[in-house]
Order: structure tokens, then C-alpha cells, then sequence
């Protein structure tokens, strides 16, 4: 066991709950703050209909399709499929196929859309080996623990930058704008109810120092009930964007969001979405670039966390409640624990 610094609590908790630090003040120790984006670019394209998301799209990408070399991390999803008809023939597309028995594959959907748009595709095979190799040096750069997406992303983005892609575009921002993240949308929740659906790992139960994390919820409570929409575009999603933005820039690729730069003109349709149509409006343009091809349902970018967790037994750091029963979480949530415990050993070795 470790010991020896002393480790702001408050960051330990604000990744358990968020898979990031909330407080873009909030030091691991002095001198370690992990980067905060942007959420708010200066001027969303406001969207009403299908028709215009379409047209927002296409004066978004094509002057940066002319402009740079440019390719696409293209998933199993209508996200990246949409903005993948949208480049030109020829345009390099990047998809991750994790190495793992039983784990999703997107590379299959991927491969169809890549045929139809005449783009040049590349799988990118990511194993547990490769996640053991590289997440040391990502959260050196990122100055914490990594959200699970990151070493895949990571790979993808060096691929790329390998082939002279200098920016990657990516699918970030559709879900949290245009209603894809139906089960979180699925009610009206109270404060209460959202913390505990949304809390990744709560710190209380596997913490000797939990800090409460209710403050970064309890801005977002309106009268009645929770605002999940500006919650999930704010806090969710600034998370989401230094991810991604770490991953790729430490490849030495910049990433583009279309996505990130449009807004709803009209509060998101939540019953239409709870009726089984997230992302109703990127479904109509889905449908119009690819007729004939259906709407996949598919978990974004699906890590086999619970796989490659299975044999771990543990953290054993001081910060951590001892004897913790691990067949209570997830492999997501076991991730979460083993990376904040290596982050920790890391910070203290450097």
C-alpha cells in the first residue's frame, strides 16, 4: 500500500460520481488540476426540424472537410454515420473493435456505412493490454484518471495521425442536444432520484472520506422537479468533451464536434423520446442519407469492462473502505475504482 501524499477529497468523489472533476478549481494535490473545457461554444446554429439539422451539418463539416486533412471516428451509430455521408469520398474512417469474448462489435454496422459513403475504413483492434500500456501516459497529460472511453480513443486518433489525419471528427454532442440518452430521460426526477440514478460509483460506499457531491447536482433543481436536459448538456457533457479531447490530442490529432456547435430552437420533444424515438430528428436524417438501412440500437462505443475487470480483487490504498464486496459493481464501476487507485499510485511515484 502507498501512502505518503495527501489527495484533495473532493476530486476522488466529484470521479466516482461524474468520471471527472465537476470544480475546474478542484486540485488533486497543488499543483494538479486536470484541464476544464468549454461547454458553451459563442454561437449555436439553432435547430427546429430535420431539414435545417441537415443543412447545419453540411456548413459545418464541408469547409473543414476542404480545408484540412480530415477523418472520422465512425461507430455503429447514426452519430457518426450521419456526419460520415457528409465527407467526401475517399475520407479515412477510424472504428474501435475491442479484443474480448462477448464484447459489442461495432466494426460490422461501421463497415456498411464506411461502403455506402466510399470512405477508406480502418479497424482499430484495442485489448486490455493496450489499456495497461497507455493509460499511464494519458493521465500524466490529463492530470487525472481516465474516463474508460480514453485508451480506445486514444488508439483510434494515433491510427489516424499516423495516416496524416490532422483533425478527427467525432459524433460528441448528438446525444446529449437531440435526446439520446433516453434512460436518463425517461421520467421527471426529483433531485434526489437523479443523484442516485446518475452517480457512477457512489463515494460514500467505498470511500473513508466521502465529500457529497449534491451542490454540482442541486443547481439544476427547479421547481418540481430536476432540469435532466441542461444538466446532461452541462455536466454530463463537459465530462464527455475533455475525454475525448485528451485522447486525441495526446495522439496529435484535434478533434471537431459538429454536434457541439447546435442547439434545439424548441425545448427537446420528451415525449416522443419516452414513446421510443431518442434522437428523433437525427433518425429523420438518418433515414434520408441511407434509405433502406434501419436505425441501430446499440450502446455507444461499449467497452468489455466487466470482462476484463473480472479477475481484479480490488483497491487497497488508505482512500479506500477496506474488504469492499466487488460482485456489488459493475466492470464499469470496478474500472472506475482500479483507475483512480492507479492515478493515485501514479501521482505518487512522479
Amino acid at each position: 500500500m502507498k501512502t505518503g501524499c495527501v489527495f484533495n477529497p473532493f476530486c476522488l468523489s466529484s470521479f466516482l460520481t461524474f468520471r471527472y472533476v465537476v470544480n475546474p478549481s478542484a486540485e488533486w494535490v497543488p499543483g494538479v488540476r486536470p484541464p476544464c473545457p468549454t461547454v458553451e461554444p459563442e454561437r449555436r446554429a439553432e435547430i427546429h426540424d430535420s431539414g435545417q439539422l441537415l443543412d447545419a451539418l453540411c456548413g459545418l463539416v464541408d469547409p473543414l472537410a476542404r480545408d484540412h486533412r480530415v477523418g472520422i471516428l465512425l461507430s455503429g451509430g447514426i452519430d457518426s454515420a450521419i456526419l460520415a455521408a457528409l465527407l467526401p469520398r475517399g475520407t479515412p474512417a477510424y472504428t474501435v473493435r475491442f479484443e474480448a469474448e462477448g464484447a459489442v462489435d461495432e466494426s460490422r454496422a461501421a463497415a456498411v456505412y464506411a461502403r455506402r459513403c466510399r470512405l477508406l475504413h480502418h479497424i482499430v483492434t484495442v485489448s486490455w493490454e493496450d489499456y495497461q500500456q497507455h493509460m499511464d501516459g494519458l493521465m500524466r497529460r490529463k492530470c487525472a484518471p481516465l474516463h474508460p472511453v480514453e485508451t480506445g480513443l486514444y488508439l483510434a486518433a494515433r491510427a489516424a495521425a499516423n495516416d496524416g489525419v490532422n483533425f478527427l471528427m467525432v459524433g460528441n454532442g448528438a446525444d446529449s442536444t437531440f435526446g439520446g440518452l433516453d434512460r436518463l430521460l425517461s421520467k421527471d426526477w426529483t433531485l434526489q432520484e437523479f443523484i442516485k440514478r446518475y452517480t457512477f460509483v457512489d463515494p460514500s460506499t467505498v470511500l473513508r472520506d466521502p465529500v457529497s457531491m449534491h451542490a454540482s447536482f442541486a443547481g439544476y433543481e427547479r421547481a418540481g422537479g430536476f432540469d435532466t436536459v441542461a444538466f446532461l448538456k452541462e455536466v454530463h457533457g463537459r465530462g464527455i468533451i475533455q475525454a475525448f479531447d485528451n485522447a486525441i490530442h495526446a495522439a496529435g490529432c484535434n478533434s471537431i464536434a459538429p454536434y457541439e456547435s447546435l442547439a434545439l430552437g424548441a425545448p427537446l420533444d420528451l415525449e416522443r423520446v419516452r414513446r421510443g424515438e431518442p434522437k428523433y430528428l437525427l433518425r429523420e436524417v438518418f433515414t434520408q442519407l441511407y434509405p433502406g438501412l434501419s436505425v441501430a440500437d446499440k450502446v455507444a462505443f461499449a467497452r468489455p469492462m466487466d470482462g476484463w475487470m473480472n479477475a481484479w480483487t480490488g483497491p487497497h490504498r488508505e482512500e479506500f473502505k477496506p474488504d469492499l464486496d466487488l460482485r456489488r459493481f459493475s466492470g464499469e464501476q470496478k474500472w472506475l475504482l482500479y483507475c483512480l487507485e492507479r492515478f493515485l499510485d501514479l501521482m505518487e511515484d512522479t
